[in-house]
C-alpha cells in the first residue's frame, strides 16, 4: 500500500512539473524575429513577411525560387537571412543569388527557426507567427508564385482582421 502512495506522489509531481513547463514553453511556430517595415505599417493593407533562408552555396536551380520572390506584389515584404561571413561581400552574393531584397545575416535570434534544408522559405506574420514553411527546390517556380498569391488572397481577411492580435495568449 505505501508503494502505491508513493508511486501515485511520483505521478503527481510529474504531472504537475510537465504542466508548469508546457505553460512557461512557447510553441515553435510563434515569436519568429520579424524586423517589420516601419514605412508600411500605417497603411490598411495587411503585409505579410517572406523570410528566405539561403547561401550562396546553394544549388543554383535551387536558388531559382527567388526570381520569384523579387517579383511579388508590394504586399509582401521579403527579406533575406544568408550566413554572415557571406553577407561579407554582399555583391558577389547578389550575383549568385540574384536577390533585390534585404539580406540579414544569421544571428542567434534565428537559431530556433534554422531549417535542415536551405533554401527555405517562411511566411510570417506581422506578430511573428509562422503560416507556412517552404523548401526552395527548382520546380517550384510556379507553384511559389500560385501558392503565395492564393494564400495571401485566402488569409486576407485573418491578416487584416487580427492586426496584430492573432495568436496571442
Amino acid at each position: 500500500m505505501k508503494n502505491y502512495i508513493v508511486g501515485l506522489l511520483l505521478v503527481g509531481v510529474l504531472f504537475l512539473s510537465s504542466v508548469i513547463y508546457k505553460k512557461d514553453r512557447e510553441p515553435t511556430l510563434r515569436k519568429f524575429p520579424v524586423e517589420k517595415v516601419s514605412e508600411k505599417t500605417n497603411s490598411e493593407v495587411p503585409y505579410f513577411y517572406i523570410y528566405i533562408f539561403f547561401s550562396k552555396r546553394n544549388c543554383k536551380d535551387n536558388l531559382k525560387v527567388i526570381d520569384i520572390l523579387n517579383d511579388l506584389p508590394e504586399f509582401f515584404i521579403v527579406k533575406g537571412i544568408v550566413p554572415p561571413n557571406e553577407l561579407k561581400d554582399e555583391k558577389e552574393l547578389r550575383e549568385i543569388s540574384g536577390a533585390k531584397f534585404k539580406l540579414f545575416p544569421f544571428e542567434k535570434k534565428y537559431k530556433r527557426f534554422l531549417p535542415l534544408y536551405w533554401p527555405t522559405i517562411y511566411g510570417v506574420d506581422n506578430q511573428g507567427i509562422i503560416y507556412f514553411v517552404l523548401p526552395g527546390v527548382p520546380e517550384e517556380k510556379e507553384y511559389l508564385r500560385q501558392f503565395l498569391t492564393e494564400f495571401y488572397y485566402k488569409a486576407y481577411n485573418l491578416l487584416k482582421a487580427c492586426r496584430g492580435n492573432c495568436g496571442k495568449r
